[in-house]
Formats: C-alpha cells, structure tokens, sequence
C-alpha cells in the first residue's frame, strides 16, 4: 500500500510539473478586417495579423486599387482604357501598362476559348444600352447593327514589345468591367502575401479570392447570393468553403432596366447585340484565380 502511495504522488507531481513548464501556444493573432470602396461598389478583406498594422495595409491596399482603376476604369477619363477607347488613331501605338497588358492577354485567351461569348469589345454596344459611363442611347435594330460592327476584339492588337496596343477600327471601345474586379481581387491578394500574409479574404462586390485557412483552423466561408429580384434581405443560395482560388458570380438579377415592359439586363450577348436572353439569373464559377472565375462567369451568362 505504501509504495502504491508513494507512486501516486509521484505520478501527480510529474503531472503538475509538465503542467507548469509545457511550453504554451501563442495566442492566434487577431482576424483583422478591411472595407472601403472601389469599381462603384465595396470590398471586404479579411486576415489573421498583429495589431498596428491595419492602417498601414489599408493605405497600401487602397493604392493597389487606385492604380488598377486608373488603368481599366471606364468611368475616369484619364484611365488607360479611356485614352484608348478616346483614340480614333487606326494602327499607332497606344502606350499601355502591366494591368492593362495583363488583363488583356487574360480576355484574349478567355475569348478565344469561348468563341466570343466573352469579348470586351463589346463596350460600344454596354454605353448605348445605359450599362457605362454615357447616358443610354434609343436603340433600334439598325443602331444596334451599326454598333455590332463595331464590336472586333481583333481590332486591337500588341505591338511586338508588348508596351503599346494599336486599332484597326477607329470607333472600336474596350470594357473590361467583367473582367476588372476579379483582376482587382487578385491584385489585392498578391500585395497581402507579398506584405507577409499567407492566409487572407479578399471579396470586391462579391467576386473572391482566398488563400489559406481561416484563423479559427477552417476553411473561409462563401455565401452566394440567392438570385432575387429587388431583394429587401440578403437570402443565401449556398455557402462554399475554400482554402485557395477564386469565386465569381456573375447575374442578371441586380443590375437591369425595365423599359416598355421587357427587362434588359447588363449582360450584353455579342452575337446579337442584346442583353442576353435565357433562362440563368445566376451563375458562379470556380477558378485558380478570381480574374479568369470572373470572366467565365460572364461567359456563361452569355452562352445560357
């Protein structure tokens, strides 16, 4: 009995010891949370981090933002996308930046993949249904083919150093607004992991990349939008979880017009000239990156 004792202590007082010098883990550091806004909508951003650092990304997230809209904004004159579709200069170099060239080569390949469903030419024919910077046109079928013979993706062109960009077409636009805020996301991410972040959020008007896990050791969570018209509440469709990629949605059900009855949404389907017209009101898409979900999304709403 006495050595039974004597060994019961001596197992509780190992227990207390390992107890008192087994090394703790660090507290996880705190998720910290940026919002603004940007592209004529919000962006959330999400990551574990130590404190004192949100206004220094903030301030450097802003700025990667800034330098994308300036240049594939539509809306800012001075944008690079601006000054060319301003140009009606027909095969002079237009000096372009790495955004532009990016995104470029990202819509060329994307277009070719889709025989056209995806073509950011179709900018002329987005500006006179009312869904850019200009004020909404009246259209006929004859506007609408005169503006259709416009809409040539091939009509621009790299030049050989792949610093400048000519046009075949004087009156030919480009709109890369299904394209820009996935590329604005990714943009996003790539300044968090190159700032020491290895694990983040980035959402722009619901279009999403992450990469690693949550903070609390889960996946980050996705919510997709319930595709409803005039929606008073937020209704989710379906909740996805990722580690890594990009998510995009495109949808028919918030950006549109009525007119005489019939409904015309921002899609615009190059083949015809029309907002597209199908049974979708809603689709997401999954990529490697947000810039190519984005742009298939758009694809997809097109094909039907």
């Amino acid at each position: 009995m006495r050595k039974q004792l004597i060994l019961g202590s001596f197992l509780l007082s190992l227990a207390l010891l390992s107890w008192l010098f087994w090394p703790t883990l660090p507290p996880a550091p705190p998720l910290i949370e940026l919002t603004g806004r940007t592209m004529g909508t919000t962006y959330a951003i999400r990551y574990a981090g130590p404190a004192g650092r949100q206004a220094r990304d903030q301030a450097g997230v802003d700025s990667v933002l800034l330098s994308v809209n300036q240049s594939l904004s539509t809306y800012i004159p001075t944008s690079t996308i601006s000054r060319i579709n301003a140009s009606t200069d027909v095969g002079v170099p237009l000096p372009i930046d790495v955004h532009f060239r990016t995104v470029y080569l990202a819509s060329t390949a994307v277009y070719q993949d889709t025989d056209g469903a995806f073509n950011p030419a179709v900018g002329p024919l987005v500006e006179a249904w009312g869904f850019g910077p200009e004020r909404r046109q009246t259209m006929s079928q004859a506007r609408v083919d005169s503006l259709r013979a416009l809409v040539r993706f091939e009509a621009f062109q790299l030049t050989a150093d792949s610093l400048h960009l000519t046009k075949s077409v004087a009156g030919a636009h480009l709109d890369f607004s299904a394209i820009a805020k996935g590329y604005g996301v990714d943009e996003v991410g790539r300044y968090l992991k190159a700032s020491g972040i290895e694990a983040y959020f980035v959402e722009i008007g619901g279009e999403v990349v992450v990469r690693g896990a949550h903070p609390a050791g889960r996946p980050w969570r996705v919510g997709i939008d319930r595709p409803i018209e005039d929606a008073v509440e937020r209704q989710l469709q379906a909740v996805i979880e990722l580690e890594r990629g990009g998510l995009a949605t495109s949808g028919n059900y918030r950006n549109f017009y009525w007119l005489d009855g019939q409904k015309f949404a921002h899609t615009i389907d190059p083949a015809t000239g029309y907002p597209a017209r199908n049974s979708l009101l809603s689709v997401s898409i999954l990529a490697a990156d947000c810039m190519t979900a984005d742009a298939y999304a758009t694809a997809a709403m097109v094909m039907g």
